[in-house]
């Protein structure tokens, strides 16, 4: 019933029976996503031609496939074997099979998910125990899933909210996660104190809750267009405030004002509040950061879709603008981004090893690269 397609064979309406990872590790495309034609062009954009994918063609054949229990069978679970040996040569970090279906996961030493209460974090684990250059920090992260887990535990709004984000739109879903994500990883390295780290994971995940009061066609108008609707943020900003308000935890002002002050940018140009430098929340300096990544990379804005290594020296270019220069700085050099033997995607589907810099200090995101077939090139000097 299930069928195998590779990227050229997708088309509009095919159904994927697993999550899609993007080459930096973070989610891309939810299991039981239908593929509408934008999405099909930004997988074209990240993966080559034969990247292989496990699909049924409607909403009946998918209802047929899970009601048939084909999920479980031996012939699905060796095409996902199949599928995710390909897939590992694509994306950045570790991936298991458990990443894209518990059930064929084999290894009985299964590391915890990361905020298993909630059950969204499963990727992240590999991509911030690649990208954290300190096992303290690493440790620090896991003791942050148990602390959060335990305030869900107690406060249940947390999920429900979190449940509003996945039935409204999957991409304020994915957008939620993987930011949440990046500002974790953020923080770690700013050497936050523990509670600010809650506290700061819990302001990104509902830092745009409030486009769920908006109608879903004025939201995907919103991100189809490359200007921002002043309006729409004043809207979303106030129906985030109020939503999270039902979250006993969430009342914190810290959070609150994470939230607020996630549009701001830090030279104060086109600014909503007019604030700017340090008057902007840390935490609004944080998400703003983790945010514009996001978007280049998954194309949720204006249609259009970067590659890791792009989108990464937009937000390099970025700073002292849009962006908080310090805290990029501090984040690059508390990281293994761009460290010497660290693979980066120098283009669609190519990888190269760094094995040096000319210019570490003012060009940190230009390193001198070697590709698999022993070239050497200077990336400092391609413009």
């Amino acid at each position: 019933m299930f069928q195998r397609k590779q990227t050229y064979e997708l088309v509009p309406g095919d159904i994927l029976l697993h999550p899609l990872y993007r080459p930096d590790g973070l989610l891309f495309v939810q299991k039981h996503k239908k593929l509408s034609e934008s999405v099909i062009q930004h997988i074209k954009k990240h993966y080559p031609h034969y990247f292989p994918f496990l699909v049924v063609s409607s909403e009946p054949q998918l209802n047929e496939f899970m009601l048939a229990g084909e999920h479980s069978s031996r012939a699905f679970v060796e095409a996902m074997k199949q599928l995710i040996d390909v897939h590992k040569q694509f994306i950045q970090v570790p991936i298991t099979a458990a990443m894209y279906d518990i059930e064929i996961e084999e290894e009985t030493d299964v590391q915890p998910i990361f905020l298993s209460e909630l059950n969204i974090f499963a990727p992240t684990w590999g991509l911030i125990e690649n990208t954290l250059d300190s096992t303290r920090l690493l440790r620090r992260a896991k003791g942050i899933d148990e602390r959060l887990n335990l305030i869900i535990s107690k406060d249940k709004e947390i999920l429900n909210l979190y449940e509003k984000i996945k039935r409204y739109h999957d991409v304020l879903a994915i957008h939620s996660i993987n930011t949440t994500s990046i500002a974790l990883m953020i923080g770690l390295t700013l050497e936050l104190r523990d509670e600010d780290l809650i506290n700061l994971c819990l302001a990104t995940l509902f830092a745009d809750i409030g486009f769920i009061e908006v109608p879903k066609e004025q939201f995907v108008a919103y991100l189809n267009s490359e200007k921002a609707n002043k309006e729409l943020l004043q809207l979303h900003l106030k129906r985030s405030i109020e939503l999270i308000s039902t979250s006993t935890y969430c009342r914190q002002k810290e959070i609150i004002y994470g939230i607020l002050d996630h549009h701001e940018h830090f030279d104060g140009v086109h600014s909503p509040n007019k604030k700017s430098g340090e008057a902007i929340h840390l935490y609004g300096r944080i998400i703003a950061i983790a945010q514009y990544y996001d978007e280049l990379v998954g194309g949720y804005i204006g249609e259009k879709s970067y590659t890791s290594f792009e989108a990464l020296e937009a937000v390099w270019n970025e700073r002292g603008k849009k962006l908080d220069p310090h805290i990029l700085r501090i984040f690059l050099d508390k990281t293994t981004l761009y460290k010497v033997g660290q693979l980066i995607q120098i283009r669609p589907y190519e990888w190269a090893t760094i094995i040096g810099f000319t210019d570490y200090i003012h060009t940190p995101l230009r390193p001198i690269v070697q590709k698999h077939d022993g070239t050497a090139i200077d990336l400092s000097r391609k413009r």
